[in-house]
């Protein structure tokens, strides 16, 4: 993006500084916090994106490793120049801040690896950039301390001066003390205890007694009755301190030129160091700066789409709580006409659209919703607010003209162009003529322009131009204020009349302006408000209808779901009672196999033998065809959809019962009544109706589901979380409607209560629920929930 054309003066109008000054108090570095206080839209939309990864990834670094940050670490820009000299010598804060430097660079390295990123981490070559230094981190530690401080370890020869003068110092200590309790005794004194001049011990002796203590006059007070002597016998000895001060402090230096002269091989990698360790404080301050105002990484665009879902000024969202704007301009609409109430929020709108353009182009993370779409601008100019200068004797139509005829210049195809009520400050027909030709030149050669008017003409050219959309912010004509919804696709009125009554104008001003407008300006502001009202109305029907569709495709699933696991499970009852005769004839073969044995043994007829043998073929074919019906609904006898007709009997594949059809199919479905219930049921669950037979009822092997009105029918809801227990409560009680049972038994536990709660607020509300109880004393108490079904 191109910084002369869209620096500052749109950066400050749309609050760019702001989020560049957040941006920075991020920053753990004060050079990254510079660079955040200068921070551009890029030019290379690659790069943006890219920058976009490296933030989602840091933030899910930050999530898995708590350690995973970044401290205050100082500027190194002097040292590092200063460490390319020969011969030069680093002071010990030079030497700390760098190792503050070298021990976060290899930490966070170490951080990095033990997430155990993948080959795909966008991360994964700036990490391996770092060259972690160990060894000079622990020399710098052993020479230099927490607090800046050449450590008395750091040579034998620096230790061994520092306790020499250690000892020297509590020897002067001493001697001077004991002469000051000797002179203090002679009343020689002005002050019992010993002062320091010129950094030297002195002793404070009255002017009238100088003559008595013997050594040199340092200083005397301004009155001239203290005369601060320092003795002869402190002299020598202050004189062997000064000696070894001064070697003490040459034996500093040596020490911090011979350690500067280690870390110059290393300057190079030092350096590298401390650039990764910036670019990862860049990454992270953006991360913080997006958690802070919940933000999202958009999409960037090449195409024109601008969507925004959700999208909150961080400006306004600090100091209380906002409207979310959702907006959405598709890759044809280049033109966007912004209407409605005076303080309805339309110049809000603008300026949130603009500074989220701003952030997006320079890789910040944007207040928005996932989903939400920038596109990718060369340059982004702006004209809001009053532009009145006194100065230059500009009227505020010559200063907004001035601007416009700028932005005509410079914008592209590319570009985002932001317009606050286009048109005034002239003429209202001038200004709506000039308005008009200059979003046509701007929409003719494809720049992205978003305007806020009041004017009628533009609302007109929004409805007949291509590629140009309206949009409004929603006004509450009941309460008579605005709402700062933003509604697109239509215009919006102005509400001047209705604001004015509201706040207080007289019924008479009204009517008499009202008279002024003319018939044709009156009918199209009704014509507004008419269409806004039918649109409001229009906008609840149609929520109300999705929330029907929703109840009805969610009931839907649960009666088919119910169903489905009663077919199965009617399916599996049958299959286990089939074979369990199965084995009882087996067992039943064995027997008269046996028989048959004693019958051969005793010279028994083959006849009988025969007969024996007959009967028992006879009941395993008809174990056998009762499995064999049980295993699959597909693989029964159906019945084809012409030959369903109202009235006629069917019979239920899924629950092996006869109904009756109560009209054609529809879609693949038909309405059957079974056992008192109508349900919709796919045709390839019906089959024929069997015959009604008078006799021989007895031979045929039948599975039928029963009344069980008369039983019970439990589930067990304890360990269930409430949304899966709601779930689970809505399928059984499906089950038990379609199964006829009478009586439910609920059991939830008594815990907390929430499983409890949501059950009996299902119950309820469902509507067939008779009436419910909690279990008696011995049948459970208040964790167990009785419930007859209607």
């Amino acid at each position: 993006m191109n910084a002369s054309n869209s620096d500052t003066p749109s950066y400050q109008q749309l609050g760019f500084d702001d989020v560049r000054q957040w941006l920075a108090d991020e920053a753990a570095g004060d050079a990254v916090g510079h660079q955040f206080e200068h921070l551009q839209p890029g030019d290379q939309q690659g790069e943006i994106e890219k920058q976009y990864a490296r933030i989602t990834e840091i933030e899910a670094l930050m999530e898995v490793s708590s350690s995973f940050q970044v401290h205050h670490y100082e500027d190194l820009g002097d040292t590092l120049r200063l460490l390319t000299l020969v011969d030069s010598t680093l002071l010990p804060e030079n030497l700390l801040a760098l190792n503050n430097v070298l021990e976060q660079t290899r930490l966070l390295q170490r951080s990095y690896l033990n997430s155990q990123p993948g080959e795909d981490s966008v991360w994964r070559d700036n990490f391996q950039q770092l060259v972690p230094l160990p060894k000079l981190e622990q020399t710098i530690q052993r020479v230099v301390g927490p607090d800046a401080e050449v450590l008395d370890n750091a040579s034998t020869t620096l230790a061994s001066l520092r306790q020499k003068l250690r000892k020297s110092a509590g020897t002067v200590r001493s001697r001077m003390n004991d002469m000051v309790r000797k002179y203090a005794d002679l009343g020689y004194l002005n002050d019992p205890q010993a002062s320091i001049k010129g950094g030297r011990l002195v002793l404070p002796v009255l002017s009238s007694y100088k003559h008595k203590v013997n050594g040199v006059i340092q200083d005397m007070s301004h009155t001239g009755t203290t005369t601060f002597i320092e003795p002869f016998e402190i002299i020598e000895l202050n004189n062997q301190i000064k000696t070894m001060e001064l070697e003490e402090q040459q034996e500093v230096r040596r020490i911090l030129r011979d350690l500067t002269s280690r870390l110059h091989p290393h300057q190079l990698t030092i350096r590298s160091n401390y650039e990764m360790l910036q670019f990862i404080d860049k990454h992270m301050a953006l991360t913080k700066f997006g958690k802070t105002f919940a933000c999202s990484i958009p999409s960037l665009s090449t195409t024109g789409e601008f969507k925004l879902k959700a999208a909150r000024n961080p400006r306004l969202a600090l100091q209380r709580k906002v409207v979310p704007l959702d907006l959405h301009m598709d890759a044809e609409t280049v033109t966007l006409i912004i209407t409605g109430p005076n303080a309805g929020g339309k110049t809000v709108a603008l300026k949130t659209i603009g500074l989220l353009a701003i952030m997006a182009n320079a890789g910040v993370p944007i207040p928005v919703e996932e989903g939400s779409i920038i596109p990718f601008f060369d340059q982004i100019f702006s004209d809001i607010g009053d532009q009145q200068s006194l100065v230059n004797d500009l009227s505020t139509f010559s200063a907004h003209m001035g601007t416009i005829i700028n932005i005509l210049e410079h914008a592209t195809s590319q570009s985002l162009v932001l317009l606050d009520e286009l048109g005034t400050g002239t003429d209202p027909a001038e200004g709506g003529a000039l308005a008009r030709s200059i979003l046509e030149t701007l929409r003719d050669q494809g720049t992205t322009t978003i305007v806020t008017t009041h004017l009628g003409d533009l609302k007109v050219f929004g409805h007949e131009a291509e590629h140009v959309m309206n949009g409004a912010m929603e006004f509450d004509q009941r309460g008579l204020k605005p709402t700062y919804k933003f509604q697109a696709g239509v215009p919006g009125s102005s509400y001047g009349f209705e604001i004015s009554r509201r706040l207080g104008l007289s019924e008479k001003i009204l009517e008499t302006a009202r008279s002024y407008i003319g018939w044709a300006r009156d009918s199209m502001e009704k014509l507004l408000r008419a269409l806004e009202s039918e649109r409001v109305s229009l906008s609840e029907l149609k929520s109300d209808n999705s929330h029907m569709q929703r109840e009805l495709k969610l009931k839907q699933k649960r009666i088919d779901s119910a169903l489905d696991s009663l077919t199965k499970a009617e399916r599996k009852a049958d299959r286990e009672a089939a074979k369990k005769a199965g084995q009882i004839i087996t067992n039943a073969r064995q027997t008269v196999e046996k028989v048959i044995r004693q019958i051969r043994e005793t010279q028994a007829g083959k006849e009988s033998i025969k007969a024996v043998h007959n009967t028992l073929d006879e009941i395993e074919s008809r174990l056998d065809q009762v499995v064999e019906a049980t295993e699959e609904p597909g693989k029964l006898a159906k019945i084809a959809a012409a030959d369903i007709v109202k009235g006629s009997r069917v019979t239920v594949l899924s629950l092996d019962q006869v109904g009756s059809v109560l009209e054609k199919p529809v879609k693949g479905k038909v309405l059957v009544e079974v056992a008192g219930k109508r349900m919709r049921i796919p045709v390839d669950w019906l089959g024929q109706a069997p015959a009604i037979q008078s006799e021989d009822i007895r031979t045929k092997a039948v599975v039928n589901v029963v009344d069980r009105s008369g039983s019970t029918y439990k589930l067990d809801l304890r360990g269930y979380r409430a949304e899966a227990a709601i779930d689970e409560l809505q399928r059984f009680i499906d089950q038990a409607v379609l199964s006829n049972l009478a009586l439910l038994q609920i059991i939830h536990g008594k815990g907390t209560g929430v499983i409890k709660e949501v059950v009996h607020e299902l119950l309820d509300q469902h509507s067939a629920v008779k009436l419910k109880r909690l279990g008696g004393l011995d049948e459970g108490g208040a964790g167990v929930t009785f419930v007859e079904l209607k």
